[in-house]
């Protein structure tokens, strides 16, 4: 069988040399598979792959889409990035990631581990904040879908997309030094340890620790 490497790149050729339109959708998982001539769970990796790299966004239910996700896509929220501010996003991380960790320590697949796993080791290698970003967010993402709640997993995402905003960015800009990034990767790790070994009371725990080091460090909760 082929290597999820070899789909991501067979797939990423496809796409940037336009041979799918953008926002169209891609055949099924099925046919994909049998395209590739790779398993399903290979597929599934190359696809998150490319959905954290933005060339493709997936829609519980529907299917998998070119380009990146629309701000206003049918089956998410679409919150008021203008209105709302890093704390108020934070608030509402800590209230529904800790839960959802602890979903996915219940739920989460030997091929959901692998991708988490494989985010991390991305954002670990990151060289810049912009790229570490993305790999977070990749992770946290990959947790989410993970603990298999279609309505949790939209809350998630309207929460995630206001990171896309130019405040967050500038915040993570000035806030996020090397010796944080190096904290959270051992934070992530672990957090991934706990849903692995099925340790749904500490993967909650260290969601919340996570999440509150991010939200102190941010809004410089200790100066």
């Amino acid at each position: 069988m082929r290597s999820k490497s070899f789909v991501v790149s067979e797939l990423r050729d496809l796409i940037r040399n336009n041979h799918y339109a953008p926002q169209s959708q891609l055949p099924a998982e099925r046919l994909l598979a049998e395209q590739f001539q790779v398993s399903r769970s290979t597929l599934r990796l190359a696809l998150a792959t490319l959905e954290a790299e933005g060339e493709l966004w997936r829609q519980v239910g529907h299917g998998t889409f070119i380009g990146k996700r629309p701000s206003t896509s049918s089956g998410t929220f679409s919150l008021p990035a203008d209105l709302t501010n890093p704390s108020e996003v934070m608030e509402v991380r800590l209230i529904i990631e800790p839960q959802i960790s602890d979903l996915a320590a219940h739920r989460a697949t030997a091929a959901d581990i692998k991708f988490m796993r494989q985010c991390l080791a991305k954002g670990s290698a990151a060289r810049d904040t912009a790229t570490f970003e993305m790999w977070d967010g990749a992770l946290h993402r990959a947790v989410a879908e993970a603990a298999r709640n279609t309505l949790l997993l939209a809350l998630f995402n309207a929460v995630n997309a206001v990171r896309d905003h130019a405040i967050w960015g500038k915040l993570k800009e000035d806030t996020l030094t090397d010796q944080r990034r190096k904290r959270y990767t051992v934070q992530h790790a672990n957090i991934v340890h706990a849903i692995e070994r099925r340790d749904a009371v500490e993967a909650r725990s260290l969601t919340r620790e996570h999440l509150e080091a991010v939200r102190d460090d941010m809004l410089d909760r200790h100066r």
